[in-house]
């Protein structure tokens, strides 16, 4: 019987330590293990350890950023399967900042996602978020933000002339100041990374309409009477100008010289020529040491306060040069 017991006990001992070898020694070989790689299947008949064991026996490179699952330290089981998939590198630049990083994703959406960058609904992504991933894929974020505000603006008032025919022709005065409005817009602003890229005013509303500043400008017209060498005159104004002569022959016009002036009047003493928007063709004028004359004819070079007057002889045009005169505007 003590040796029956033994025996038994002895069985007992051989048991557990085949137990504790087969679940705690790393020599232990596990059958039937398959390895996704991104979508490339793996297998092999016997591992041993864990998942990182297994893919080192394998020979399978681990990058940062590859997901496997179960993760490296899972001890093996029977019939497991390994997923790995690969991360892709890529560059996100947002906010200011450039990141280069590698991460498990499809997309650029998904790329995004994963670096934990969180898009705004007006924020702008190139490449487009559904774009696939490939490696060194350079994403720009824009960021995009709009608001709507209401500000003030100030309407310009106009100026008015006003006829005011108790004022003599010439004398210009402020009748009426002017006062401007006010409006408020509501405006639309768009930024893009901080910076203002479109204004757009969405609508106005008057507050205070703007009031026009009148001017009153003179309108009546006032006769003085002066007596001269060539009797007794009645004028309305008087105008400094630059006088100075020709003669209607070949010495003074040259080559065109026929004689007449650009309103057909014949040229000669009592003829000037004069810049129509300063004094009209047929306006009668005086000028002292000159006479009375009709402004009938034009030059290119008579602008402004400039006057040329005709003279007979060549003669007399050289005489008289260039000086600066008195010219009344005559009334009839």
């Amino acid at each position: 019987m003590p040796q029956l017991r033994d025996e038994r006990v002895k069985g007992l001992v051989m048991l557990a330590l085949i137990y504790v070898l087969v679940a705690f020694s790393p020599t232990w070989v596990i059958r039937g293990v398959t390895v996704v790689d991104d979508g490339h299947i793996v297998r092999a008949e016997a591992f041993r350890g864990t998942v990182a064991d297994a893919l080192q026996q394998l020979q399978v490179p681990i990058a940062e950023g590859d997901r496997i699952a179960p993760g490296p330290d899972a001890p093996l089981r029977p019939g497991m399967t390994v997923a790995i998939e690969r991360a892709v590198p890529g560059v996100v630049a947002v906010d200011g900042q450039r990141r280069d990083l590698r991460l498990v994703a499809r997309t650029v959406g998904e790329f995004l996602q994963e670096a934990g960058v969180e898009l705004g609904p007006l924020d702008r992504v190139v490449p487009s978020p559904d774009t696939p991933m490939t490696p060194g894929t350079v994403i720009r974020v824009t960021r995009v933000h709009a608001e709507e505000i209401v500000r003030q603006v100030t309407i310009p008032y106009e100026t008015w002339r006003w006829a005011e025919p108790k004022w003599e022709k010439g004398r210009v005065g402020l009748l009426r100041e002017g006062r401007p409005g006010l409006a408020e817009e509501r405006v639309r602003r768009v930024y893009e990374d901080g910076e203002l890229v479109e204004e757009t005013v969405l609508s106005t509303t008057v507050v205070q309409e703007p009031r026009a500043e009148i001017i009153g400008v003179g309108t009546r017209v006032i006769v003085r009477v002066m007596q001269t060498p060539a009797g007794l005159i009645r004028y309305s104004d008087m105008l400094e100008m630059e006088a100075t002569a020709y003669y209607p022959g070949p010495e003074s016009t040259g080559r065109w010289a026929d004689g007449r002036t650009a309103t057909g009047v014949p040229a000669g003493h009592g003829v000037v020529a004069v810049d129509p928007g300063v004094i009209p063709l047929g306006t009668r004028v005086y000028i002292p040491g000159y006479g009375i004359a009709l402004a009938a004819d034009v030059g290119s070079a008579i602008r402004g306060h400039r006057i040329d007057l005709a003279f007979d002889t060549y003669r007399e045009a050289l005489h008289y040069g260039r000086r600066w005169v008195k010219v009344y505007i005559l009334v009839d």
